[in-house]
């Protein structure tokens, strides 16, 4: 357990590193206020609660990221997103489909530098931190919270591993057996860039131990360059998280990985649920709309119906407006016996045991007015008509006028008008 001072102005910063191998890894908690930040190291379940209201960076292995430049003209990042992978195509071992890509800034036409690693890597990474109920606000390669300084490079050797920051966002990393060689060819293909120094931080638990690299063997014949060393003090989590800088490296929290807000987080716990609800919405509203246009049509139907039937109870109204104020006032001089004539109902009564029954009558008409019942009816000819007539007259007596008969093909439709008599 190692201890640092920390600024107490600084906003509470989580600092969690993440091992190359094994389940363990380190944190530390900076700004809290308390004068003082402890590196502890532990499993991801014992960080409950430590991420409360705190800005989360996370650093991953260097050796698990590629840091690389594309040389891609200027374009929005959607466009980016598509030319990038393939301008790097050849760089890489891998297949781009497979790959995570997330850019930095850049001025200019200057060559836009990206981080790549595998996607299978990222969904790791992620998974394990928020099953310990952790939401990181930074993913950074290790490589990029190595101290950065004018016209040098800084080079972290552990566990047999040497990971190099040759820039704000560039570096690169080898295993040790092969740094020397790598280095002096980096070396080389810096050209004019070439730095003043090489700063070597070396970290093992014994502190006592010597750095496992011959130094005199780093540098190309003649190049004109000082290389230094020291112990990574007092740890390797405490040195990155005192040189990080968050707004001069490169998130790799992008695109499918983006950590936008808790919004976005509460989204993508929700978005299935939503979008279900959401066909389902659609569903409900569509079979409204359905409803509604049956309803519809149905009330014109009815309506069509209505007029026909007013038109046959009462075939002299000339306006259709106000049908059920009519019928009604209609209905109600129907049912009305008073001193002065007889009501619908009362003459329709009288005279309905003597109307015509079998398939060749039908009552095709019928209007009351004053005391007068008027009907349309179809019989069985001429014949039929004056016998009805006639009863109606004798054994109904009632008063009953022909107003008119046709024949047409064997049927005769009369127009009668009955009425009690005076």
């Amino acid at each position: 357990m190692y201890r640092q001072t920390a600024s107490p102005d600084r906003v509470p910063r989580l600092f969690i590193r993440l091992h190359p191998e094994g389940s363990e890894v380190s944190w530390l908690r900076m700004g809290s206020g308390s004068g003082e930040s402890i590196t502890r190291t532990g499993p991801l379940s014992a960080l409950a609660g430590e991420s409360a209201g705190c800005r989360v960076i996370v650093f991953v292995p260097g050796s698990d990221v590629l840091l690389l430049k594309a040389d891609v003209p200027p374009m929005s990042r959607q466009r980016m997103s598509t030319a990038v992978p393939f301008s790097l195509e050849d760089q890489l071992a891998g297949d781009v489909e497979l790959l995570h890509f997330a850019f930095g800034a850049r001025s200019g036409r200057e060559p836009l530098p990206v981080l790549v690693t595998d996607r299978a890597r990222m969904t790791a990474w992620l998974s394990r931190l928020e099953e310990a109920g952790i939401h990181p606000d930074v993913l950074v390669p290790e490589i990029l919270g190595l101290p950065l300084s004018p016209d040098a490079w800084t080079v972290l050797v552990e566990a047999g591993m040497a990971q190099v920051r040759t820039g704000p966002l560039s570096g690169f990393f080898a295993d040790l057996p092969n740094f020397p060689t790598v280095l002096r060819a980096a070396l080389v293909e810096a050209g004019e860039h070439t730095p003043a120094q090489v700063q070597l931080l070396h970290y093992t638990e014994n502190r006592q131990q010597p750095i496992p690299i011959r130094v005199e063997e780093l540098l190309p014949p003649g190049m004109d360059c000082r290389v230094t060393s020291a112990s990574c003090e007092p740890d390797v989590l405490s040195v990155l998280s005192s040189h990080f800088r968050e707004q001069d490296v490169i998130n790799l929290l992008q695109g499918p990985y983006a950590r936008g807000s808790d919004m976005g987080r509460a989204w993508r716990v929700w978005r299935i649920p939503a979008l279900l609800a959401v066909v389902w919405f659609g569903l409900w509203i569509g079979i409204l709309v359905m409803d509604v246009m049956a309803l519809s049509e149905q009330n014109r139907f009815l309506r069509s119906r209505t007029e026909e039937v007013f038109r046959q109870t009462f075939p002299d109204a000339r306006k259709m407006n106000d049908l059920r104020v009519r019928m009604e006032r209609a209905l109600r001089e129907s049912g009305n016996t008073n001193e002065t004539g007889t009501g619908f109902l009362t003459l329709l009564g009288e005279v309905g045991p003597y109307l015509p029954t079998g398939p060749n009558a039908r009552l095709t008409g019928l209007d009351f007015h004053s005391g007068e019942l008027k009907m349309r009816l179809e019989m069985a000819g001429l014949q039929a008509l004056d016998q009805l007539k006639e009863r109606l007259t004798r054994e109904a007596n009632l008063t009953v006028e022909v107003l008119s008969a046709t024949t047409r093909e064997g049927v005769v439709t009369g127009h009668l008008r009955i009425a009690e008599k005076r």
